[in-house]
């Protein structure tokens, strides 16, 4: 009975935040304003910690405090995303495809966790974010397809969501605290290569169970998931991913777009250490 009762007040707190809208357009004027707001937020954040953390005497804590802070905020929007997802937009069911582990959310983990790692492992956790974190919101900003909603909060939630990654990533690079080294590269790549093994993981052990949930709830809105975008059954929705599986096959495609990010997340550490060698 209190569980009823709690899960009705919940349903009427996030149905009182669901405004409607028409769905933005992509490449349409909301999304190019969205987009640039989100990206000029990130840089002046990234600009205004950056001066604060480089004036502190412990540089370091400093900046673990700020990000640790961040993966926070993160985890409180997410939970907000979760649950008006399952009570508004699916009524009452579960969509494997919005479930947290998407490149996109694993800074939310890797932020939360910095304070209780130390050493290499820090050092690569910072590293991975300055550069596939960055990657990951850039790309997500330039085509947002999958959070241009018919609704306020969750339309507002991807633009926000993104330009705090594009925070996180800008204020990394620019405290100087990524390991753009060799093997500073290398472990960030190694850390990419588990998670994208776990995401396809997730996404083979939950098709089936996506298949009943849609066939019992005709309002969610997919019948499978798609964690990092590394589905091995499936040609995925985004245009270059998509592209790549359907020339090269599924099981190809996934391993030369994992290549990919990996390959353009080390070009930009690599070209960060450049322009520090370059400053120094």
């Amino acid at each position: 009975m209190i569980f009823v009762m709690e899960n009705s007040i919940i349903s009427e707190i996030l149905n009182s935040t669901a405004w409607r809208m028409d769905a933005p357009p992509l490449f349409g004027g909301f999304h190019i304003a969205a987009s640039l707001a989100a990206v000029f937020a990130a840089f002046a954040a990234a600009t205004f910690f950056a001066r604060r953390i480089d004036s502190h005497p412990d540089r370091h804590t400093a900046l673990i405090r700020v990000l640790c802070s961040t993966g926070w905020l993160l985890a409180a929007l997410e939970v907000y995303k979760q649950l008006f997802l399952f009570h508004v937009v699916n009524s009452g069911a579960y969509d494997w495809w919005f479930f947290p582990f998407q490149l996109c959310s694993v800074p939310m983990y890797l932020c939360i966790l910095l304070p209780f790692v130390k050493g290499r492992v820090r050092s690569t956790f910072l590293t991975f974010m300055s550069g596939y974190t960055f990657i990951s919101a850039a790309a997500a900003l330039i085509y947002p397809e999958d959070f241009l909603r018919p609704y306020v909060s969750l339309t507002a939630h991807g633009f926000i969501w993104h330009g705090i990654l594009l925070f996180i990533s800008l204020l990394i690079t620019m405290t100087g605290s990524a390991d753009s080294s060799a093997k500073g590269i290398l472990r960030a790549a190694g850390l990419f290569a588990l998670l994208c093994i776990a995401a396809v993981m997730i996404n083979a052990c939950v098709e089936p169970v996506m298949q009943n949930i849609r066939s019992a709830h005709p309002a969610v809105l997919h019948s499978w998931a798609a964690m990092f975008y590394l589905n091995p059954y499936h040609i995925s929705p985004q245009p270059l991913v998509g592209s790549i599986q359907i020339t090269a096959g599924i099981p190809a495609g996934l391993v030369l777009y994992a290549l990919a990010i990996a390959s353009l997340a080390s070009f930009l550490q690599s070209l960060h250490r450049s322009l520090l060698n370059l400053r120094h």
